[in-house]
């Protein structure tokens, strides 16, 4: 079953970390929303349980600038928190454009 992202959730060390990179939560929101991909965080390390619980979200805010944001899995399985997130690479676009 795919996973389905209808929140996120972001608590003040995402908010730190999205507002470093200048991005705000409603750039964040939005991405749910537009156009976007779901799929597993392959960085994530073997000892910690992020590989089962983690994923990417490639998305695009409104005005088209492509966002990746990483989430967390939790009970409730279309709420999601926010991890962090940056503007997305060149392949991280390749993906969105490709799904």
């Amino acid at each position: 079953m795919p996973d389905v992202v209808n929140q996120l959730l972001a608590t003040e060390a995402a908010l730190d970390k999205l507002g470093a990179r200048s991005i705000s939560v409603v750039e964040a929101e939005q991405t749910i929303w537009n156009r976007h991909v779901i799929v597993r965080n392959r960085r994530g390390s073997t000892e910690r349980r992020q590989p089962d619980t983690r994923r990417l979200i490639v998305g695009q805010r409104d005005g088209n600038r492509a966002l990746t944001l990483v989430i967390e899995e939790t009970m409730e399985p279309t709420t999601w928190p926010l991890v962090t997130g940056w503007v997305s690479t060149p392949a991280e676009r390749k993906i969105l454009e490709r799904s």
